[in-house]
């Protein structure tokens, strides 16, 4: 019935079907009264008209009682529950009235059922729109994570693919910090020597060329951070009474990040991380860095370590000077250079003069503190950026970069007169003196025979012994 009752808006009621079988109804009755009072006679006709009239008033009557109680309820109450919009159905009076009721309740719990229908789905909705912004959220932090991986995994390559620190010096700036996105950082390095840190290298600075900065431990922000091993983030230095601004020399630094270097458990230096705006950093960098310092410390250790190991394998263990392989490669490496920017160069050959009188006489063990001594001499008498090397035995080099002839016949002469003025003592009553012949060649960086730089000036040098102890001999090529 219910059903019956929803039908769309615009459908016409069914109350013209039933007034029209009610009148039809009431007429049929009507009809067979009447006949019968007209083929009844007498008193009987009489009573038949009277009741045909009283049908007709009845039927009246009662026709006017059902509109109005009935069908134009029925029809009310149909336009209601056809109304899409509709609240409560409108209040119905007689027979009806229990009837509009049970509608009325029925339609009531079928709109709460609706209503909580709705409302189900609308969480469900929410809860997978949330559920969809969760799953996006973890997709693009999942994404963040592989690239952040992956750069890091590039980076670790980088430094771990070369043990030349030179090489690690000069990568760092291009093929690992920007790969970063950072372009103005510094490494400073704890020097056991100057008891300091010192930077080693640095990009985005002004003036990368100058003097290295240097900061004892503790000092500053950099120093702290060394010594405690804590990292340091300040978001606008100018909040920072202990920053130091480089020393300075860096105004333009606003923002900073200081992590420790810290290799084997031990902090071996400092990353410093600058910006020239406040609060250019963000937190989540911290941890990046940390990660990132931890390479760059094992790949400084491992370099400095091999580069140590390989000084150990250039130097003679006797006087720690180059040995015989590490000469012809340095000499090689002068020669190139000399060509390349139009320089002198020049070589020296020395050799001991009766040094195998003095191992026969004092022994080998003697023999090594005066191999010992001559090496001290030559360090004594030549410049940081001459080469000396025992060449082999009591034989002694020296590679003089950017050297002519006048200037290697003088120190020449210094390594000559300082080896004759060692003295040791050999015993309680021995001293032992002793010379060196020497043989030097000085070259112009066009002379076609400069390849024979090193053999002239060991053919000099063994002149220089046949003609007497202590001599010295030199031409130009």
């Amino acid at each position: 019935m219910h059903e019956d009752l929803r039908k769309p808006v615009g459908t016409k009621p069914d109350g013209p079907g039933w007034r029209a079988a009610l009148v039809f109804a009431w007429g049929a009755l009507f009809a067979v009264t009447l006949g019968s009072s007209f083929l009844a006679g007498g008193t009987l006709q009489a009573a038949l008209a009277g009741a045909a009239a009283g049908e007709t008033v009845l039927a009246a009557a009662g026709y006017l009682l059902l509109e109005r109680k009935v069908f134009r309820p029925i029809a009310r109450l149909r336009e209601a529950v056809a109304e899409e919009d509709a609240g409560s159905l409108p209040p119905a009076a007689g027979p009806l009235a229990p009837l509009a009721e049970a509608i009325s309740e029925r339609m009531d719990r079928t709109v709460a059922t609706l209503r909580e229908a709705v409302r189900d789905r609308e969480e469900r909705l929410d809860q997978v729109e949330r559920l969809r912004r969760a799953l996006e959220e973890t997709r693009s932090n999942l994404e963040s994570s592989v690239q952040y991986l992956r750069t890091i995994a590039e980076v670790a390559t980088v430094l771990t693919g070369t043990l030349d620190p030179d090489e690690l010096y000069s990568i760092l700036p291009e093929r690992v910090m920007r790969k970063l996105g950072l372009h103005d950082f510094c490494i400073m390095l704890y020097s056991r020597e100057k008891k300091m840190l010192v930077a080693r290298t640095a990009s985005g600075s002004p003036g990368e060329d100058a003097v290295p900065f240097m900061l004892s431990p503790g000092e500053g922000i950099a120093g702290k951070v060394f010594a405690t091993g804590e990292p340091a983030w300040i978001p606008d230095v100018k909040t920072s009474p202990d920053f130091q601004f480089y020393g300075g020399r860096r105004k333009d630094v606003r923002s900073f990040l200081c992590v420790p270097l810290v290799s084997k458990g031990k902090n071996i230096g400092v990353l410093l991380l600058n910006h020239p705006d406040p609060n250019a950093f963000e937190p989540e960098l911290l941890p990046t860095m940390r990660v990132l310092a931890s390479y760059i410390a094992i790949a400084i250790e491992n370099a400095e370590l091999f580069g140590f190991v390989k000084s150990l394998s250039e130097k003679d263990s006797l006087t720690l000077l180059y040995n015989h392989g590490a000469f012809h490669e340095k000499l090689g490496i002068e020669l190139e250079r000399a060509i390349r920017y139009g320089r002198p160069m020049s070589v020296i050959m020395l050799d001991l003069d009766d040094f195998k009188e003095i191992n026969d006489t004092y022994g080998h063990t003697t023999g090594d503190r005066v191999l010992t001594l001559v090496a001290g001499a030559l360090g004594a008498h030549l410049r940081k950026t001459d080469i000396a090397a025992r060449y082999g035995g009591d034989e002694f080099s020296v590679i003089l970069p950017e050297t002519d002839l006048s200037a290697a016949a003088v120190i020449a002469g210094r390594i000559a007169e300082g080896i004759s003025n060692v003295r040791l003592d050999a015993d309680k009553e021995s001293v032992i003196s002793f010379t060196a012949s020497v043989g030097y060649a000085a070259c112009a960086p066009d002379s076609p025979d400069r390849g024979q730089i090193l053999n002239i000036a060991d053919r000099l040098m063994y002149e220089s012994k046949r003609r007497g102890r202590g001599g010295v001999i030199g031409m130009r090529i």
